[in-house]
Parts: C-alpha cells; structure tokens; sequence
C-alpha cells in the first residue's frame, strides 16, 4: 500500500512539475482523472482518463514519466484516440509516437535515446510508410524502421506526394475542460475502506483493467481508443456524435492549455505551429471567431482550491479557474463596400458568444475614414442588429485613435473589414486583434495584416 502511495505521490509531482515547466502539456493533464492501472505497461489515456503502472512509475526516471504524460495528453490533443478505426493497435501506437516525439523533442522534453521521431506527416501517414510485418511475425510487433541506429531514423519526405507539406493538423482536436464531458468529481477512483486510495485499480475493484492489452514500442506512453469509438459508425470510419463533442472538447482545451503557456512565456513553437495550421484548415469561421474570444479570456491556476477530481486518487493538484475577459473591442468598417450579410452573421455570432464569455462591458465602433460611431454595452445588451453608419472611405487608423484617446486597452479587438485599404497605424496596438475579412476570396486579394490574426468571414 506504501509503494501505491508512493507512486501516486510520484505521479502528482510529475504533474505539478510539468504545470510549472511545460505549463501546456500540465494543464492538459489537469483535466483527466489519474487512476493506477496494473495492466498497462507504462503510462496511457483514452482521452477520458490517465491510467499509470505502479510498477512502472517506481522505477522510472521523473524526466520520463513527465515525458509519457505529455506525449498521452498531446496525442489525445491530436484526437490519436479517435482516429485509429479499423487500423492495427499496435502499429498504430509506433505511428502515433513517431509523429509526437519530434513535437514533445522540441519542447525540452526528454525522449528516451532509442526513440525515434517523423517530423511534417500524420499519423496515418506515419502508419501507413512504417514497414509491413514480416511473414509470421504479428502487425504491429515489430518497431518503427530496420535501419539506422540514431534517434532519428530514417525519415519520410515532408509532403503527401505531390509536393505539398503536410502535418499533423488535418483532423485535430483538443482536451476537455473536465476529461470525460459526462463525468463530475466522483468519476475519480474511490476511496477503499482501509482508507487507501489507490487501492481500487479498476472499474470493478479487482485491480483488472478494462482496456485491451498494453501496447507502448518507445516506452513512452500509450494512447487508448476513446470509448466512444464503439459501434457501427466507427466501424464505417465515421465518428458518433458523442465522439464529435468530445473531439471537440479536446479542441477547446487544446487551445485553452495553448493560451495560458502564452501567457507563461512558454509555449512550445513546434505545437503552436501545429495548432494554428490545422484550426485555420479544418474549422469554420463561427469556430474560430468563438476560440479565439474564449482564448482571450483569462485562465490561470489556482493552489488554494485543490482540484476535487484528484482528491480521492491521492493526489493534490490545483484547479484551473477564468477570471473572464475585461473589454471587448468591436470595430466595424463602415465603408461603402460594407457587405451586410456578412455583417448580420458576424454581429448574430459576436452576440452568442459575448453571452457565454460575458465581458465586462463591450465598446462597438463604425469606422469608414472616421469614426462614425460608439456605443458600449453590457454583455447581455447587445442590439440583435446594427443599424449601418458611415458608408465613405477606409481607414484602419481612426478607430484605434479612439481607443487610445479614450485609455482603453480591450482583452482583444475584433476588426470587421474587406481589408481593401493599406492605412494601418504606425505602432501596432499593446492588445490582441483580429481582423475578420468579409472580402471575396475571388480576384484581388489585399495584403495580409502587418499584425494581428486574420480570419475570413464566408459560408
């Protein structure tokens, strides 16, 4: 019972380490369930929970297990848990690692001198390059490549064939705020009678898992199959609708965990890179209005209250809590190529989503070659629609001059624009923007923004 303790205690310490050094993969870890599981071999997630080998954290270097919860909790990330169908588990667990090595190597986390990293491709494609089993041999048993001795192996070409780069982004998702989005506080083991809270090491108390058979090539931690990935549309590679939301939970969280290491001056380049590439691929505008918003309001942790889910699994972690966004800056462009549908589906989206984060007061300004208009308004006051003023020409500068004149430093400001004009001002603002472009995608395109995000606006 001693060592149990010991290794739990092992474990929270990982934990806390990471939250501290690599504050990304720690907040990411902070929302699942930690629990012991003497079936696996190491260190594993299904995206619901985190499941450890007692045996295994006893005699692991810290550097390590640090290393097997980032890489279960950026795979879960990367929806590695969802994706896999019909495919081999075993050969899928070396594709998984080979893509997340290169991304876990480059965030300082320290990969074991064997491990082998394919930088630039998917996972399914790492799958479907790593070498077919030999005759008698069983899929998935062999490792990564029969050539070369270094950690890096031998390595794919960066594109998909027909010249173009490929990453790890096609399909991504991100983590929950709470792990399993059905679950509260009580979905942590239980407490035993003797009082020993990692006595219970499975569902059904008898220390037997009820996850298939432990697969982890590197040593590096293994990624389950979500439960939710049962039945005949997972079958068909087609993803239930409880596997689309916890997908995109992980999406959120993901994003979530992304800004506060931003904010922490740490967050890994090669994981924000793969992040922003793959929202800007596969998410639609509304998606990504709404992330950015939600990213912009303040999360930090908190020490004084312990996080609940982890009490009963001997571990004291803390919570993570949002202190809500501040001012939110709206600043349409009022000119004469104002497109109104555009508009009515940006302020409907802008008012949705002001209703969750609620801001504390929100400042909307028309803007053509001067500032036509400002209001401020209360999250829940927002009009259902505007009322147009202006329609002259475009200048990016005014707007920004009234905020300054004004002493006002929004949490982010969103600029509603065709982006047809080149008069931004001198010195970028000291706060987020992001430029929502209702431009049309077909002949001229305007320069990008010298700063900022920039998202298009269309179905």
């Amino acid at each position: 019972m001693a060592a149990r303790r010991e290794s739990a205690r092992r474990v929270s310490d990982c934990v806390t380490a990471l939250l501290r050094d690599q504050p990304f993969f720690g907040s990411l870890a902070l929302r699942l369930p930690i629990r012991p599981d003497p079936a696996r071999e190491t260190l594993a997630s299904d995206g619901r929970e985190i499941r450890y080998s007692p045996d295994w954290i006893a005699n692991t270097d810290a550097d390590f297990i640090k290393t097997a919860i980032g890489r279960v909790v950026l795979a879960c990330a990367l929806k590695h848990h969802t994706r896999r169908g019909e495919r081999d588990f075993g050969r899928w667990q070396q594709a998984s690692q080979l893509v997340t090595h290169g991304l876990l190597r480059d965030a300082g986390l320290k990969l074991p001198p064997d491990a082998e990293a394919w930088d630039g491709i998917s996972v399914e494609q790492a799958y479907d390059r790593l070498p077919e089993p030999q005759e008698g041999e069983e899929e998935g048993s062999g490792g990564p490549s029969s050539a070369g001795d270094g950690a890096a192996g031998p390595q794919p070409d960066d594109n998909d064939g027909n010249g173009d780069k490929v990453d790890d982004g096609a399909d991504h998702g991100g983590g929950n705020d709470h792990g399993n989005p059905d679950a509260d506080d009580s979905n942590g083991p239980a407490a035993s009678d003797d009082a020993d809270p990692q006595a219970e090491e499975g569902p059904g108390g008898d220390g037997q898992s009820d996850a298939p058979a432990s697969c982890d090539p590197s040593g590096t931690g293994e990624v389950m199959d979500s439960p939710g990935c049962t039945g005949d549309d997972a079958g068909a590679g087609q993803a239930s609708p409880d596997v689309s939301a916890e997908e995109q939970d992980w999406d959120e969280a993901m994003h979530q965990a992304l800004n506060l290491a931003k904010a922490q001056g740490k967050a890994p380049g090669a994981v924000e890179e793969t992040i922003r590439d793959a929202h800007r691929s596969t998410l639609d505008w509304r998606s990504l209005l709404r992330r950015y918003m939600t990213d912009a309001a303040k999360s930090d942790y908190s020490w004084s209250v312990p996080n609940r889910r982890f009490i009963d699994s001997g571990l004291y972690l803390p919570s993570i809590r949002s202190e809500g966004m501040g001012t939110l800056a709206v600043i349409i462009d009022t000119s004469g190529s104002v497109d109104s549908d555009a508009l009515a589906a940006f302020w409907s989206e802008v008012r949705e989503v002001t209703a969750e984060i609620e801001p504390e007061r929100i400042v909307v300004l028309q803007v053509d070659a001067a500032v036509q208009d400002e209001e401020h308004y209360a999250p829940g006051e927002l009009p259902e629609e505007i009322v147009v003023k202006g329609r002259w020409g475009t200048d990016f500068r005014p707007g920004f001059a009234r905020l300054a004149e004004q002493g006002i430093e929004p949490a982010v400001c969103l600029y509603f624009t065709d982006m047809d004009c080149d008069r931004y001002p001198e010195v970028e603002p000291g706060f987020d923007v992001l430029w929502c472009d209702y431009g049309t995608a077909a002949g001229f395109a305007p320069a990008p923004p010298p700063w900022g995000e920039h998202i298009r606006i269309g179905d």
